[in-house]
């Protein structure tokens, strides 16, 4: 039936669509992709031609979801810059694992029919399984239809991340604090200078490789805890030091 416009990023729509595919193609396993822009953490995913300046906010997504009340194996943003920390902590209420680019996706984005064909084929394939098919496939058609193109891609065990980050990441944060406000500041300083920087102007970073550039027994722990939670990466050579997971970090 014809609903009419609804704008895609608000949070009533996305609660429909997955309250509608629930009540009439019920499941025993439900997977939910974003496709469309992503801005990161602050500026959020999505963009309606016909609604425009208009995304869906963290604080949206949550909503939908929550609404929604469904639970999914994985969650995936087929868009740019959503694999952060703080998507993964939206996400990790909602889902088992969470699949997501660091940087930028060139145009051509997920590769669908392998995964989807496999997944036909056995529909009891692990989603750690399906996930690197998903990271695989899509590494392989992107450099296919332009050798230049790079890309990264993770997936990220969302129970462990629950788990075992938290705790880490605030120990992390109050050491640095401590850093920060004393004549140690320079530390975390050079640390943040020299980390993996992505789409320049948004002030998102690789989190597992700022820990790792500050060095206290904090930010090594929490590093390690975030490399437990990705279970599988891609990354083109242009752009190491991705790790998986980034984080919104301003810097002057």
């Amino acid at each position: 039936s014809d609903i009419g416009k609804k704008a895609m990023t608000k949070a009533s729509t996305l609660t429909e669509f997955i309250d509608y595919c629930e009540t009439n193609f019920p499941a025993n396993r439900y997977a939910l992709i974003m496709w469309d822009h992503g801005g990161g953490s602050t500026a959020g995913y999505g963009y309606d031609e016909q609604f425009p300046n208009t995304a869906m906010t963290l604080d949206v997504f949550n909503k939908a979801l929550k609404d929604a009340g469904c639970v999914f194996d994985f969650i995936g943003f087929d868009a740019c810059l959503m694999a952060t920390l703080e998507t993964a902590l939206v996400a990790e209420q909602y889902a088992d694992y969470f699949i997501a680019s660091e940087e930028t996706e060139p145009g051509c984005g997920w590769y669908y029919t392998n995964w989807l064909t496999k997944l036909s084929k056995n529909t009891s394939m692990d989603t750690v399984s399906i996930g690197k098919t998903i990271i695989d496939d899509f590494t392989v058609a992107c450099r296919q239809q332009n050798a230049s193109n790079q890309t990264t891609l993770s997936i990220v065990d969302l129970a462990e991340l629950a788990g075992t980050i938290p705790e880490a990441f605030n120990d992390f944060a109050a050491s640095t604090m401590e850093l920060i406000e004393s004549d140690n500041y320079a530390v975390v300083s050079n640390a943040r200078s020299r980390a993996k920087e992505f789409s320049s102007g948004i002030n998102q970073i690789d989190l597992i490789h700022f820990a790792e550039n500050m060095g206290t027994a904090e930010s090594k722990e929490l590093a390690s805890a975030l490399r437990d939670c990705v279970k599988y990466s891609r990354v083109s050579n242009s752009l190491k030091n991705a790790n998986g997971i980034s984080i919104f970090f301003p810097y002057n």
